[in-house]
């Protein structure tokens, strides 16, 4: 199930750590966490509504030089995957962080096909960063959108989830119009031989 950009994301513990990512003029994601977090005599964090095994896997795109998180176009349902278009410029580094709660351990990371060195940023913590280049992409035809696998794999579960893109070519500007997405929940629950579902996703 999606829910629309400016839900809540309720994991109040969110904390990059010595990884933080700091995008573009904007406060630590820390910062952000506690201005937009629900208060707990109010409602129950996701993580405390987590069955066993599932987790909740949290994604911050930026560009690795300016350090900008990225920007999204609300679709509706114009398009059959995704409510939401992520915007990337082609032959541009991107910084993927991730982090995961509970802890989970993952040791790969694939986004459209290319294969990328997945770091953990402190040994144990659930926390990753990978840096993506978008050379090999084409500018997105107008009118249209991409799908590009995510895909996540450790020692005993993957994640493959669709996103719905646009390229935009290195010089143009409308990569950044729209609104600019902090980051990106999702509730992972993985089956009995290690795929990973996506229950529910969630913008900030």
């Amino acid at each position: 199930m999606q829910r629309r950009h400016g839900s809540l994301i309720k994991d109040n513990s969110f904390n990059a750590g010595t990884g933080a990512v700091i995008l573009g003029g904007m406060e630590p994601l820390q910062s952000l966490q506690r201005k937009f977090s629900i208060s707990a005599c109010r409602r129950q964090s996701s993580i405390d509504l987590l069955a066993e095994h599932q987790f909740l896997l949290t994604i911050v795109i930026s560009n690795a030089s300016s350090h900008e998180c990225i920007s999204f176009k609300q679709d509706g349902g114009r398009f059959d995957s995704s409510q939401f278009t992520l915007k990337f410029h082609t032959n541009t580094f991107y910084k993927i962080y991730v982090k995961t709660k509970p802890t989970q351990n993952f040791l790969s990371l694939n986004i459209g096909g290319n294969d990328l060195k997945l770091d953990p940023i402190e040994g144990g913590s659930g926390e990753y960063v990978a840096i993506w280049n978008t050379a090999d992409k084409e500018p997105t035809k107008k009118g249209t959108r991409r799908d590009i696998e995510f895909v996540l794999s450790g020692p005993d579960k993957t994640l493959n989830k669709k996103l719905q893109v646009k390229f935009y070519s290195h010089n143009d500007t409308h990569a950044g119009w729209g609104q600019k997405l902090d980051q990106i929940t999702w509730h992972c629950s993985p089956n009995d031989v290690g795929q990973v579902f996506v229950l529910e996703e969630q913008t900030l």
